[in-house]
């Protein structure tokens, strides 16, 4: 009898471990699921991310040239106005000593 009962307690006892062992698994499989969606939002946001990384890279670097363009400009414009103002400064040195090279001519 004893072994009997022994055996019917194993078997018992195996009886739970397979339900415990089914419950396991069914929340390994919840977790793996639950993984999948939440490994699928990462992605979808990721893509996301990447897409607006692209759009702002693109806006930089369209923003750099104009700035460029723009430095090139004032620049440009900078050169040119210090040559009119060397021009200005010497002809209007020039002019002054003209006159007073006609003054000095009248008055002597």
């Amino acid at each position: 009898m004893d072994l009997e009962k022994t055996v019917t307690e194993h078997g018992k006892q195996i009886d739970k471990h397979t339900e415990r062992l089914n419950d396991v698994e069914k929340d390994v499989q919840e977790l793996k699921q639950d993984l999948r969606v939440g490994l699928d939002r990462v992605d979808q946001s990721n893509r996301y991310l990447r897409e607006q990384n692209n759009v702002i890279l693109k806006e930089v670097i369209t923003k750099n040239k104009t700035s460029e363009q723009h430095d090139f400009a004032l620049t440009k414009l900078a050169k040119d106005n210090q040559i009119k103002m060397f021009g200005m400064i010497f002809g209007t040195g020039g002019v002054i000593v003209l006159i007073i090279n006609l003054l000095m001519k009248l008055f002597h």
